[in-house]
């Protein structure tokens, strides 16, 4: 028999790896870095090769559980613990990554890819400082690095430092001679500065490949995902787009820094579309510019320039609508309802309500889900109503339309207005015979998509002269159709375990960060300045938008100690902590409306200020429909006074409260089947003028007294 073969070596098996590795078989050099490492456990090179090709094959969990096995060797010099903390960051173990970086900077503090990596991890979490500083010192170690550079011009584009990010790039600029990557962020930056007229002339100027690497840049820059309206991006760089979608995103932190520039920026678009007859699809800013001081005026001409881009943007115009009913189907009137979501709780729990209350002896309803996760408990339960739900978020606008078709609808109700989830391209294809835009946050009501728009008899007063404001529904009480009937959990929170001291007392506001106005929060600020012993409760903010608010509340001389922000947690455990709260006051331009309503059920009083505007007057609604008239002013200076007064008059707040309990049995408000009576009246008397012949037009539902 021949001698046996000699046992591989440490060595021989690495090189056999390294061989492998590249010759591009990552399978076979794993297997030889693995018997390797088996040969001489927890050495760093042998695990570091191992981890790497198990990164390759797709594993980056046993690639970190392997370099775990060297832990040791690896955080014994500042290569190994960065590699180490790459592995962690990779499967989402921030606290391992960040000891290990912190590791490897301990051992080198000039160590490159530690303070570029630690410089990203912080700017995740919006420590712009922190991460802008470690990028700096990239720049001044490695001033040949091109990605250096970029890295931090990025870095401080997301910061909303664009001047500073535009210095970086002419830096960059000198020292690599207009690099593409640098070339296409100096035309989007100057964009997002404002800079309009110079930012268009550079994209016009990239060429298609370097169009190609903007939109791609964007996309991966892009953060829309929060935004409350969607759009798809268009094909071409826009500077005035480019700018607003930048001046949105810094709106839901609370960032007001553009406000200014913002509101003189859509100006300037809007006067230029007007002018030179070109159509944009502003549905974005018709919505964002309600927290702006935009005019009513303006706010209808860019919800017409909207719907004509809309309109016209279609690329395959399907057939015409045509009102078909069946020989072999009943005489109900059919009602398609495009649900803002059956996903949120609070949406899903009105709708179910709402529909629970509907006379389906007269209305055959159908339910089209928008929401890309829907709950199906909740589509189940719908179903055993007799209420079909057609799923519509994977379908194509075309795709909606036609399966809508289907149903016969005599009327189409969009419920999903200014929601990710709003798709005017459906009722702009025509679905039903009667179109209606359930609520919306303007007055003027726009004769396309949709023929009707609801509204009541205090968003559009007496007196007001409606033939201007296009086919508009007044409701005898309010237009908020508020059927929630979820409470809080089982176990309330007391006073103490919702984080209230017995001596405070707790104002709150119960709405999106986005609809908090610089105006509105100084308000809020000069009533806890007056009220020593007050705090502000406001929902479960974004990191950003808490920093931003805590910042200004500082800068006005308050506390920021004094903003009480809930805690994440689930609908009935915030409902919990909201009925704690002494008084809820509301916003100046955009009122809040479901937090508005879902405090007032609980108990808590409000106070508002009725501006010029849908969106600052339907706080108002809401708030005299429940009984408390008197509760709603016309000014910011009465607001305030009428906070310090019940805020300092314990006797007055309380006996406002006792108000507010007895209106629960009677208040127009909580009645929730006589408002959706009101609204199938409404729904009868619009179908009957189209049955008539008659076009749509501005008319009155009767009902008791306003």
């Amino acid at each position: 028999m021949g001698a046996m073969p000699e046992p591989a070596s440490f060595e021989s098996l690495m090189a056999q790896g390294a061989a492998q590795h590249a010759a591009q078989r990552p399978e076979q050099a794993l297997v030889a870095f693995e018997a390797a490492l088996a040969l001489q456990p927890g050495d760093a090179n042998a695990a570091s090769a191992c981890a790497t090709m198990l990164s390759s094959l797709g594993l980056p969990e046993a690639a970190y559980a392997t370099l775990k096995t060297a832990r040791a060797a690896l955080l014994a010099y500042a290569d190994g613990a960065a590699n180490l903390a790459i592995a962690a960051e990779n499967c989402g173990h921030l606290e391992e990554a960040r000891a290990a970086y912190a590791r490897a900077l301990e051992l080198d503090p000039q160590h490159l890819r530690s303070l570029n990596n630690t410089a990203l991890i912080f700017a995740r979490a919006g420590d712009w400082p922190a991460a802008i500083s470690r990028l700096q010192q990239c720049t001044r170690l490695a001033p040949g690095d091109l990605t250096a550079w970029l890295n931090l011009a990025d870095t401080l584009a997301a910061a909303r430092r664009f001047a500073d990010a535009l210095g970086a790039l002419d830096e960059a600029d000198r020292r690599f001679a207009c690099a593409p990557a640098s070339t296409i962020r100096h035309a989007l930056f100057m964009a997002f500065d404002g800079q309009i007229d110079a930012a268009q002339v550079a994209m016009d100027a990239l060429g298609p490949q370097l169009l190609g690497l903007a939109q791609d840049f964007l996309a991966q820059v892009g953060s829309s995902d929060g935004r409350m309206v969607h759009k798809s991006r268009l094909a071409t760089p826009d500077a005035y787009e480019l700018f607003c979608a930048q001046a949105f995103d810094a709106m839901q932190e609370c960032d007001w820094r553009d406000h200014d520039r913002l509101t003189v920026a859509i100006r300037e678009m809007l006067a230029r579309s007007l002018h030179c007859g070109l159509g944009r699809d502003a549905r974005d800013t018709q919505f964002y510019g309600l927290v702006l001081p935009l005019h009513e005026d303006e706010m209808a001409q860019l919800r017409r320039l909207s719907i004509d881009a809309i309109g016209r943007n279609i690329a395959t115009p399907m057939a015409p609508f045509v009102a078909r009913r069946s020989k072999n189907r009943d005489r109900r009137i059919r009602v398609g309802l495009a649900a803002q979501s059956v996903h949120d709780p609070r949406f899903a729990n009105a709708l179910e309500q709402q529909l629970r209350l509907h006379d389906r002896s007269r209305f055959a309803l159908h339910v089209y889900s928008p929401t890309p996760q829907p709950d199906f408990s909740f589509v189940e339960g719908l179903a055993s109503l007799g209420v079909p739900v057609v799923e519509i978020a994977h379908m194509s606008d075309d795709e909606s339309v036609a399966r809508m078709r289907l149903d016969e609808l005599d009327i189409f109700v969009d419920m999903a207005f200014d929601t990710p989830w709003c798709r005017p391209e459906i009722p702009e294809r025509r679905v039903a015979s009667v179109q209606i835009r359930q609520t919306t946050w303007h007055r003027h009501h726009p004769p396309r998509p949709c023929d009707y728009n609801m509204s009541d008899w205090f968003v559009h007063p007496p007196g007001i002269g409606m033939d201007k404001y296009g086919a508009v529904v007044r409701l005898p009480q309010t237009c908020w159709l508020f059927t929630n009937n979820d409470y809080a959990q089982d176990r309330a929170v007391t006073r103490a375990a919702a984080g209230f001291s017995e001596g405070a007392l707790v104002l709150c506001a119960m709405l999106p960060a986005l609809m908090v106005d610089p105006q509105t929060f100084g308000l809020w600020m000069k009533m806890l300045q007056a009220l020593p012993h007050a705090v502000l409760l406001l929902p479960t903010y974004s990191a950003a938008a808490r920093n931003n608010l805590s910042m200004s509340a500082e800068a006005c001389g308050v506390q920021a100690s004094r903003l009480l922000f809930l805690p994440r947690s689930s609908r009935a455990q915030m409902l919990s902590r909201l009925q704690w709260a002494d008084l809820f006051v509301d916003a100046l331009r955009f009122n809040a409306n479901q937090g508005l309503a879902d405090a007032l059920r609980l108990g808590v009083p409000a106070v508002s200020c009725a501006g010029d505007n849908m969106a600052s007057r339907l706080g108002g609604s809401i708030v005299r429909a429940a009984g408390l008239a008197d509760c709603v002013v016309d000014s910011a200076a009465a607001l305030l006074d009428a906070v310090i007064h019940l805020g300092s008059d314990g006797r007055s707040l309380g006996a406002l409260r006792m108000r507010l309990a007895q209106q629960q049995a009677t208040a127009p408000l909580f009645d929730a089947p006589a408002r959706v009576r009101d609204w199938e009246t409404a729904w009868a008397m619009m179908f009957e003028r189209q049955q008539s012949g008659l076009a749509p037009n501005a008319f009155d539902v009767p009902g008791g007294s306003r």
